[in-house]
């Protein structure tokens, strides 16, 4: 989409952003990798035929994913909500449907990979009798894969929650141990073991279990935020898991359906093996490519879904604009380096002339895909976190289905198996222009401003005079926040007792986090500051960037017998209907809402 304006923002949302996107990009590529890996040392020690096997897989990875993804995003989605308003309870109870959940699909796939293998293979596009050199490949792969299915489904569902629990090293800690691990059991496997093509999907298997054993040490701290609570569960989280999951749902239907007729349709027009491997070749680098633009937009869902929950039009427009932004200059830059080391990319699969050729044309075909495509993701995922679910639905499945299978079709009858890997630019960059018409169309012409492309509804954060934004990093900045918030309450109806309530609870509550709050590596003690006015409800929040650091102990913690002592959060947090605190993403949230009779 387009992006309006260029000028970087050092703030709390960014830090918090960059941090969780980092995470998120190093914990795909790391699964990527791996398979790569896979790839690499198949295709070098056992040869095309068994790597070939081994890349037309790939719907059947994505068909694993399809349900984790429906539970893991649904739960992401609806947890970001709540813990935009600090609901710990309901959080955990969307958290708890999630795990159980993904344990019921993961028994469901294991049993079926084992009863009825056949079947997925036929789904992936191949057959016994019409491609028996490569169906066996696949089936040993297979017997190997499914042992790691459940702990495949079981990252998936819980690394997002991690990643808002503050657990983003041992997220990075499990990825790297995926990646280690299986890349020394390919190598065991092929040189030391020879365990075939079945040897290397055990490697991958063991590899993920280990994963797993890794993120489960983040559930053995007691402070954790996220904990097995069937407490405050209520059908209308799994209605709203389901509503919100369904996006990812047609999202991996639809790229499950487009691999298996690409498949189809590059094994039409593949006039040897060595299309075949190409076109695997690019999509295993197209797979760690995407990962920076998944890393990227699932930071944004996730945020962009705990904005939208709390109603916050600043915090919101911050993270879009930063994600957009954060897209086109990594990705440009990784675009042009892979388009120029192509050669040596494809080398380092293969050294057989005809695969070498087809691969670097189609690795450049992929390159200059990468930047509309971490724009179309992006912007995808920000849909599905502010819950546009009929218009990212369109996109998606334009996305990962139509354009991609529509393109494929009518430039591999034109060109063979060359116009097959020029499709995945062209299908990206005609997807990016339909994005751009239907903002044009939205907006009656060229958007001007950034909410011209954020697709809100309607009245989305109240009135601009029911609404204070402002950082806060001095006692300067303090003091004057805490007039503004007295301002602010006497013009919405507030008594002039509760009016200086609250501004001496801005005053010292502000003035904790500033005197006290201890900065990260590399950055200063600031935090967002918000109140706001719905009804005859006053809502305030402070979102700081420190070392974890809950205000709200620390009164009790240094609480004296001088009754005059932090009387300002006293008197408000017994006039207040609601406060809460939470510390994730590395940042401290803290909520207060007082009800104005």
């Amino acid at each position: 989409m387009p992006i309006i304006g260029n000028k970087k923002e050092k703030d709390v949302i960014a830090s918090m952003f960059l941090t969780a996107a980092i995470v998120m990009i190093f914990t795909q590529m790391t699964g990527v990798v791996a398979t790569i890996i896979d790839g690499i040392v198949t295709s070098r020690f056992l040869g095309s035929d068994q790597y070939s096997a081994v890349a037309l897989l790939g719907p059947l990875v994505n068909i694993v994913l399809l349900f984790a993804s429906f539970v893991s995003i649904g739960g992401q989605i609806v947890c970001s909500n709540k813990v935009g308003t600090g609901d710990r309870d309901e959080a955990n109870a969307v958290f708890t449907f999630s795990l159980l959940f993904g344990i019921l699909v993961a028994a469901a796939f294991v049993i079926f990979s084992a009863i009825s293998p056949g079947t997925l293979l036929q789904i992936c596009g191949v057959s016994h009798k019409g491609r028996p050199e490569l169906y066996e490949h696949m089936l040993e792969y297979l017997h190997g894969y499914m042992i790691g299915i459940p702990a495949v489904i079981m990252v998936q569902i819980l690394s997002p929650f991690m990643v808002m629990d503050n657990g983003k090293q041992l997220v990075s800690l499990s990825a790297t141990v995926l990646c280690l691990t299986d890349i020394a059991g390919d190598f065991i496997n092929a040189l030391v073991i020879k365990g075939g093509v079945f040897g290397m999907g055990v490697a991958t298997s063991i590899a993920m279990w280990l994963q797993l054993l890794v993120l489960l040490m983040h559930f053995v701290k007691k402070e954790g935020y996220f904990r097995l609570s069937l407490k405050s569960l209520k059908a209308a989280h799994i209605r709203d898991i389901g509503q919100n999951g369904l996006i990812s749902f047609v999202k991996k239907l639809a790229t499950i359906l487009r691999d298996i007729l690409t498949n189809r349709i590059n094994l039409v027009v593949a006039v040897s093996t060595a299309a075949v491997a190409a076109k695997g070749m690019q999509a295993d680098l197209n797979s760690l490519m995407f990962c920076i633009s998944i890393g990227i937009g699932r930071t944004l869902l996730t945020m962009s879904s705990m904005y939208y929950g709390a109603e916050d039009l600043d915090g919101l427009k911050r993270a879009y604009k930063y994600a957009m932004l954060l897209c086109i200059r990594l990705l440009a830059v990784v675009g042009v380096i892979l388009f120029i080391a192509a050669p040596l990319v494809s080398r380092i699969y293969t050294s057989d002339p005809e695969v070498t050729a087809l691969s670097v044309f189609s690795i450049r075909c992929m390159a200059i895909s990468l930047v509309p495509d971490a724009l179309n993701e992006a912007f995808q995922d920000y849909l599905q976190g502010i819950q546009n679910r009929k218009l990212v639905n369109t996109l998606c499945f334009a996305e990962r289905f139509f354009l991609p299978v529509a393109t494929a079709w009518i430039l591999g009858m034109a060109f063979g198996s060359r116009g097959i890997m020029a499709s995945m630019a062209v299908g990206k960059i005609i997807l990016f222009l339909l994005a751009f018409v239907i903002v044009c169309v939205r907006c009656k012409g060229l958007p001007r401003k950034l909410e011209d492309i954020m697709f809100l509804p309607e009245g989305f954060g109240g009135k601009e005079e029911d609404n204070i934004y402002a950082r806060i990093s001095t006692m300067e900045d303090v003091v004057r926040e805490s007039e503004h918030a007295h301002e602010f309450c006497i013009a919405h109806g507030v008594d002039g007792r509760g009016a200086n309530m609250v501004a001496l609870f801005v005053e010292e509550m502000g003035g904790n986090i500033i005197r006290h709050g201890k900065a990260r590596r590399g950055g200063s003690v600031c935090a967002d500051y918000r109140i706001s006015a719905n009804g005859g409800r006053i809502g305030i929040s402070l979102r700081d960037y420190c070392e974890e650091f809950d205000p709200m102990k620390f009164n009790e913690i240094h609480r004296d017998d001088n009754r005059m002592s932090n009387i300002g959060i006293r008197m408000v947090m017994a006039l207040a209907k609601d406060i809460r605190y939470i510390n994730t993403f590395n940042s401290n949230c803290l909520f207060m809402y007082l009800e104005n009779n």
